[in-house]
């Protein structure tokens, strides 16, 4: 804990301004910034980079809450073995979601029992979440049957 007053007074503003992040590391990067001879606008520079992923991240958090997605899953932990035949590459190419500026379609083809289903709901409710972001006026959960504008 810091007992310096200009530390306080430092605290004190970045908890006013709710920059966390910056609280947590201003201190472990002004050693590190010292030890490497860092510009005073380098030091900034890596403290606002390290603020702005703290905030993407709890955004990403509060978006996938408000989708209230029954079961949270990643591709990280997707079964590549099965279905036997699938392309890898292309499936992680869906996820970057470009297909959404090329204003494209996706259309999963699969037999019986092989989750095309689940992986369209899937598609549609990550595009949902998507627009959110981009349109505050697009309404609609994740497996709300479809995606609306409130216009």
């Amino acid at each position: 804990m810091t007992r310096n007053p200009a530390d306080l007074l430092l605290n004190e503003h970045l908890d006013y301004l709710k920059l966390t992040s910056v609280k947590e590391n201003c201190q472990p990067l002004a050693v590190e910034s010292a030890a490497n001879h860092w510009s005073h606008l380098d030091y900034l520079g890596r403290l606002l980079q390290g603020e702005v992923a703290a905030r993407q991240q709890r955004t990403i958090a509060r978006r996938i809450q408000a989708a209230r997605f029954p079961v949270i899953k990643t591709l990280e932990g997707f079964r590549w073995d099965w279905p036997k035949k699938i392309n890898r590459l292309q499936i992680q190419d869906l996820f970057r979601l470009s297909f959404i500026e090329e204003k494209a379609n996706v259309i999963f083809l699969g037999l019986v029992g092989l989750g095309t289903m689940p992986g369209a709901r899937l598609c549609r409710s990550v595009v949902a979440v998507w627009l959110k972001s981009k349109d505050p006026d697009v309404k609609g959960p994740a497996y709300s049957g479809g995606i609306s504008r409130d216009r």
